[in-house]
């Protein structure tokens, strides 16, 4: 339970209708009954009595508001006396695919803001249905999502449905990366059976169970190689590009600082079309932080990098 809960239990007690206090709330009112259940089942005991004519607090229910008042109370003086303490406080959490182009934004903002007094940054690489969780349920209050334009319809739609804000960062398709070293760097024309037998590094926790398989990163039109290993953090995919000729792997576009600290080549591989799209997504109504307004910032100078 979080204090955000107690608010959500206060706004539906006032309006007596959870469609009016989601409208209040500005989210969409599937989601508000959906926090009130899962609150109620852990709670143990149903908050309101639902009915036609909107919703009741029931005799536990009535007991439970009156903590929740007392304690969102001393939340909110809590706030406002040590308003002045949070002061020159940056904090960001943002989910995100692994990209480098992301990634070397947000080191780029980093380096902006390392001198702030107060610094709390939550930089989560996760997939795209983890993503948008992490918004939908305000974890995060912003995030990037990729998909492959196939599936650009069910994505929206899904966005549509949690009340969720999307944006078009990028459209790309997939390329390989390897080492200078690696005899296909040097070649213009690289088909998909070149690739065969090299050894193929894929992101190993990029898949999500029973649902799309354009969840990892790689092109849907391509079958996995038989050669393959998974990793699960960045350092060892680029120590294994740059120390291993043999190996590969698909990205998004690389900053070119990267490609070069790492002696590593992109190369485009002749194949049936693989366009992805990246979405910077948030909760409809949502206005940025000055702190979040310096992250898109280098996001979309790294971004706008890609393209030239």
């Amino acid at each position: 339970m979080e204090i955000i809960h107690l608010k959500y239990v206060a706004e539906v007690a006032k309006t007596g209708s959870i469609t009016r206090a989601a409208a209040n709330l500005g989210m969409n009112q599937p989601n508000l009954s959906k926090a009130i259940r899962a609150l109620e089942y852990e709670m143990g005991f149903p908050i309101f009595r639902r009915s036609s004519k909107g919703v009741l607090l029931t005799k536990e229910g009535t007991a439970f508001l009156a903590s929740a008042k007392e304690i969102l109370t001393k939340f909110e003086e809590l706030e406002t006396n040590h308003k002045s303490a949070g002061e020159g406080k940056r904090s960001l959490g943002v989910s995100v695919p692994r990209a480098s182009y992301i990634s070397y934004a947000f080191t780029q903002f980093v380096n902006e803001v390392a001198g702030s007094k107060k610094l709390q940054l939550d930089y989560y690489e996760t997939n795209s249905m983890q993503a948008i969780r992490n918004v939908s349920s305000q974890k995060h209050s912003l995030a990037i999502i990729r998909f492959a334009l196939a599936y650009e319809k069910y994505y929206y739609k899904l966005l549509h449905d949690l009340y969720l804000d999307g944006e078009v960062l990028l459209d790309f398709e997939y390329l390989t990366v390897m080492s200078a070293s690696n005899p296909l760097a040097l070649e213009k024309d690289i088909q998909l059976d070149d690739l065969k037998d090299l050894v193929e590094i894929i992101n190993g926790d990029s898949f999500i169970p029973a649902f799309l398989t354009e969840e990892i990163n790689r092109p849907v039109g391509g079958e996995p190689s038989p050669k393959t290993i998974y990793i699960y953090e960045r350092g060892s995919q680029f120590d294994l590009l740059s120390l291993v000729p043999s190996t590969y792997m698909w990205v998004s576009p690389i900053p070119a600082e990267i490609l070069e600290r790492y002696n590593l080549r992109e190369k485009k591989v002749n194949m049936p079309s693989n366009i992805y799209r990246d979405v910077l997504i948030q909760q409809k109504g949502y206005h940025m932080t000055a702190t979040e307004t310096i992250f898109l910032k280098h996001l979309y100078a790294q971004r706008d990098k890609t393209k030239e």
